[in-house]
């Protein structure tokens, strides 16, 4: 009975301990955070321009029309492209366009996967993540310091530009 009440004391303690201490974070490790998350979406916009154009590039070379990709698309993502018109060969440049945009997109999602563990650690990422959803203080000085990386990245690609 004592060990019960005991346990239950600690548990209790634990709780309120746990609930009265808010995660807190240094500006490095918001950072840290930030620039990883800077760096994806430049990614991710840099992947977009590629599928785009990659696109592109392939429906001129084919007798696969825009609007017939598009079609072919939505029925792929409803899991019914065996129910689209369409020749074999558009099909077959459809689904080439496809896995070529699937493994564009498994690429990024290995390197940011490995970003996070390498950069920020699982730990570190899950506690911000959580807070910038629950605690509008860190979310401020996070969206502060994510606009300033976002700026200087920007500013960086610029000059990068100037000079080729």
């Amino acid at each position: 009975m004592m060990k019960k009440t005991v346990m239950m004391m600690l548990f209790l303690l634990a709780g309120v301990v746990g609930w009265a201490q808010e995660d807190t974070f240094t500006d490095e490790e918001l950072t840290t955070y930030a620039s990883v998350m800077v760096w994806a979406e430049n990614e991710k916009a840099a992947l977009s321009s590629v599928v785009s154009d990659s696109v592109a590039i392939w429906l001129e070379n084919t007798d696969l029309t825009n609007a017939e990709y598009n079609e072919l698309s939505k029925a792929d993502k409803r899991g019914e492209l065996e129910t689209v018109e369409a020749t074999e060969a558009q099909v077959a440049v459809y689904t080439a366009i496809r896995n070529r945009i699937d493994d564009k997109a498994a690429k990024f999602k290995e390197r940011y996967v490995s970003r996070i563990k390498d950069d920020i650690g699982a730990g570190l990422y899950n506690k911000v993540k959580t807070a910038l959803k629950k605690d509008e203080a860190v979310k401020a000085r996070y969206d502060e310091i994510y606009a300033q990386l976002q700026t200087d990245s920007s500013e960086q690609e610029e000059s990068a530009g100037d000079t080729e």
